[in-house]
């Protein structure tokens, strides 16, 4: 008996830079300038312009890292979402950093390969996800890049708890396998 075993479909994506409007569909871009200016707050007038708080949803407690990304375009093999989180990404230092991303779509399982992005958010720039955003995790441009991330304590939890890299759903993490649930992958072009 033979068994056949056909390759992934390529899902080829071009990365492009982040802007307010293309990120729009997948959560928020945070730059050079203050999100939502205009908190009251008295103390520094004149000089501080504060902004209102950002929409950073978690359940339980936040939790708050460091990443240190290794540079390289490797194939994205999985996406997760989280439907009680508003992850949070923050590029530290000079360097840029990429998602890929797909915009919620719950309840489908799966995200929608048709509407993948990869964009490339600037050094010291930062995005929070929508709740349900596909995405995975930041991607380094050329040089290592580091990356501030908020999370919750039950996403952090579940994700350090696997044993191997296998589909999952806990803590607010449903991480899926592209080849083995869409037979496809994701590769990044450089434009």
């Amino acid at each position: 008996m033979s068994t056949t075993q056909t390759a992934p479909a390529v899902v080829r994506v071009p990365i492009v830079d982040a802007t307010p409007d293309n990120v729009q569909p997948f959560g928020q871009l945070l730059g050079d300038d203050v999100a939502k200016p205009g908190l009251g707050i008295p103390f520094y007038q004149g000089r501080v312009l504060e902004g209102q708080n950002i929409d950073f949803e978690y359940t339980g407690k936040a939790v708050i890292r460091t990443a240190k990304i290794l540079p390289g375009y490797p194939p994205v093999l999985w996406l997760e979402r989280h439907m009680r989180m508003t992850q949070l990404f923050i590029a530290l230092g000079q360097e840029p950093f990429i998602m890929v991303m797909a915009p919620p779509n719950h309840p489908s399982e799966a995200p929608d390969l048709d509407k993948v992005q990869a964009l490339r958010f600037p050094a010291g720039h930062g995005l929070l996800l929508h709740l349900g955003t596909w995405h995975d995790f930041p991607i380094a441009c050329e040089r290592p890049v580091v990356v501030l991330t908020a999370n919750s304590d039950e996403v952090v939890e579940a994700l350090a708890s696997m044993k191997g890299a296998h589909e999952m759903n806990q803590g607010d993490v449903f991480k899926i396998s592209l080849p083995q649930r869409l037979k496809a992958e994701i590769h990044l072009e450089l434009v």
